[in-house]
């Protein structure tokens, strides 16, 4: 048996010390670019080529995107040329998961020449294979001109394909472990959100308040949310209130959340009422409302010389009056549009004289829909069950409510976020 050549041997032994090569790349190098840049390099040296380029395919349109490809002076470029799908000659190998290998570019109708247009470069040999890992396609990988030769031979497409499998694997690899870092990261930032936000909540009911006492409790569905309330205490004989439910969840509620927060003192402290303050408050706030976003609230004013609840409704659900004596029943009261919908909204405002021990409990419909997935929601009607019954004080009043909810749920996450404040008068 006649042996192989030594030039063969030694193409073998060289492609095969690059296999090795790239397979301790794999376990070696956590950075994406640094991964690519060695795969390139690796590709070029062993297989004797001019250039080498790497195409990753575009999920959406399923156009090849030339990410990254090696320079004459041993550097590397990130053109983002694009190829439509199907067009050249690593479309042609995307589309039908085959490696090529072409031994004159331009005489092969294939071939896309608007790459080379743009950068200048001269194409004449190209050994091209698709980046398939566990039956998918990633992209495309090329080397162009080999070196020592016109064109590349069967040896070297061989040696080719193994390299593109192991490029494959790794880019994977590496995708996994940035989705898990990305992932980490996203989980340490809502850990903070959560901390800022539960700081501004529990800030926003004043100590010291005279002739008037408040309790609340929220509950975001996920790490965060974009439930909120507030008390702000303009005088001594006026103590203004909010509730409020911005649309939607997580970080957007969150951010709108904040921002809103922040912003209700100076509303309220130019406000003659609630009525006014939502009026107010929805001027400034629906010109800058982005992606259909809203808000639903309820604005209170107490008076305690006057023993007085002065209440407006901006889209929100009903509050709850409960008395002294253990009665509970709806405090009814008209209902405008929610904040951030359409300018120049007018609110009605409703009165109330409260008696001592009289409370009110405002919420938002993490409340009153909270429901267990065979369930009904709670809704107003057994709220009113719910809440009737004496009390000794609004803290007990807000624990029964909140124990009622969470049988409701029976053990289920809750669907929405969930915020009660209880108040009255000392």
């Amino acid at each position: 048996m006649q042996s192989p050549p030594p030039v063969t041997l030694e193409k073998s032994l060289e492609i095969y010390k690059g296999l090795v090569e790239v397979s301790c790349l794999i376990n070696s190098i956590t950075d994406y670019k640094t991964l690519l840049r060695a795969v390139l390099n690796v590709a070029q040296r062993v297989v004797r080529a001019e250039a080498a380029s790497l195409f990753m395919l575009e999920e959406d349109t399923r156009d090849l995107r030339l990410a990254i490809a090696t320079r004459s002076d041993g550097g590397f470029d990130e053109p983002g040329i694009t190829v439509p799908k199907g067009k050249g000659i690593v479309g042609w190998v995307m589309e039908r998961n085959e490696p090529l290998l072409i031994a004159d570019a331009y005489q092969d109708v294939r071939f896309y020449s608007e790459a080379d247009k743009k950068t200048g470069f001269i194409t004449r040999s190209i050994l091209c294979a698709p980046l398939r890992v566990e039956g998918k396609i990633l992209g495309v990988l090329q080397v162009l001109n080999p070196l020592d030769k016109p064109a590349f031979e069967e040896l070297d497409l061989e040696g080719f394909i193994a390299y593109a499998n192991l490029t494959a694997t790794a880019i994977e690899k590496l995708r996994g472990l940035d989705l898990q870092r990305e992932r980490e990261r996203v989980q340490r930032d809502l850990a903070i959100a959560a901390d800022i936000q539960s700081e501004l909540l529990i800030g926003a009911i004043p100590e010291g308040l005279r002739g008037a006492r408040f309790t609340a409790r929220s509950s975001p569905a996920t790490e965060v949310g974009g439930d909120f309330y507030g008390v702000f205490s303009q005088n001594e004989d006026a103590i203004d209130f909010v509730v409020g439910d911005v649309s939607g969840k997580g970080i957007p509620a969150a951010l709108l959340m904040a921002r809103t927060l922040s912003a209700l003192p100076f509303v309220f402290s130019g406000a003659d009422g609630p009525a006014s303050a939502l009026h107010e408050w929805n001027n400034k706030f629906q010109p800058a409302m982005i992606r259909g976003m809203f808000i639903t609230a309820i604005a209170g004013r107490l008076i305690p010389s006057k023993r007085l609840l002065r209440l407006a409704n901006a889209g929100h659900c009903q509050p709850l009056l409960v008395t002294a004596s253990g009665d509970a029943r709806e405090i009814t009261m008209p209902s405008s549009l929610p904040i951030g919908i359409a300018p120049g909204i007018d609110y009605e405002e409703t009165r109330l004289t409260l008696d001592h021990g009289d409370r009110f409990v405002l919420f938002t419909d993490g409340l009153s829909e909270c429901r267990a997935k065979e369930s009904d929601p709670m809704f107003e009607s057994e709220l009113i069950r719910v809440a009737t019954g004496r009390h000794n004080d609004a803290g007990e009043l807000m624990q029964r409510i909140l124990d009622a909810a969470a049988h409701h749920l029976s053990g289920e996450a809750a669907r929405d976020d969930l915020s009660i404040l209880v108040g009255g008068f000392e």
